[in-house]
């Protein structure tokens, strides 16, 4: 569950761990995870479609990247990301308009670490997190019906329309797959949070940066696991944290 790996390219390293449950009401896990440090690569992917194949499509894209070969140019190794992702939904859409085993698809929030840099990519309501100096900062944007009332003005953070968890964008949902990608340079002692909607929706900010701060990357996904099974966690929740270090070069 926690590995380590250098990238003899930089002088970062990382630290990573990955965990995921069912939570305290689903009878089955519909998340998956991908702790991949060989190749500098972390997901997080929320299956939908219930016993019509929600963890098959997660299942499908944990799969895909985790047959990714260790990459040698960051530009292959992001086309290589985006090719994957866009056969799986393209074979999910086909899936789904042949009505062979229903509509099904999945979130997805992906971390590649490369030299001083780290490259986000997502879709859907799957998160990344920094957590750098104390303070913690969402990377992606929320791809849901509730962002997009918050964006156009006509809700605040009090609305009990923000409760919609209807994303609006995700694998397997349209035929041509849209990535949402975020290039950051990394700095040292950052940490990074990838997580489905059952972990946040339980676990408030403050709880969130007590458990990143926690020096081993497992005990921070265990204690994030663990606060959120002691609510309703009425969701699966999946966690992968990556700590990275490293000397900052100008």
């Amino acid at each position: 569950m926690s590995a380590n790996s250098k990238d003899v390219r930089a002088p970062f390293t990382w630290r990573s761990a990955a965990m995921t449950n069912q939570g305290n009401v689903r009878d089955h896990n519909e998340d998956a995870i991908l702790d991949y440090p060989d190749a500098g690569l972390w997901s997080v992917a929320d299956g939908m479609g219930g016993h019509q194949g929600g963890d098959i499509a997660s299942g499908m894209i944990v799969e895909s990247l985790r047959q990714l070969a260790r990459p040698t140019s960051f530009s292959g190794f992001v086309d290589d990301v985006d090719d994957r992702l866009r056969a799986v939904n393209a074979e999910l859409y086909a899936r789904a308009m042949s009505g062979q085993g229903g509509v099904s698809g999945s979130t997805v929030a992906v971390l590649m670490a490369w030299g001083r840099y780290c490259l986000t990519a997502w879709a859907g309501d799957s998160r990344v997190y920094r957590f750098r100096d104390g303070a913690l900062k969402q990377i992606s944007r929320d791809h849901s019906e509730s962002q997009e009332l918050l964006d156009s003005g006509t809700a605040d953070a009090n609305d009990a329309r923000l409760q919609s968890n209807i994303i609006t964008r995700a694998v397997g949902g349209v035929d041509e797959l849209c990535l949402d990608l975020e290039l950051r340079e990394l700095r040292d002692k950052d940490r990074f949070l990838l997580c489905s909607d059952g972990l946040y929706r339980e676990v408030g900010e403050t709880d969130v940066i007590r458990h990143l701060a926690k020096h081993d990357p497992k005990q921070a996904c265990e204690g994030l696991i663990q606060q959120a099974l002691s609510g309703t966690c009425a969701d699966n929740v999946s966690v992968v944290v990556v700590h990275f270090s490293g000397v900052n070069r100008v």
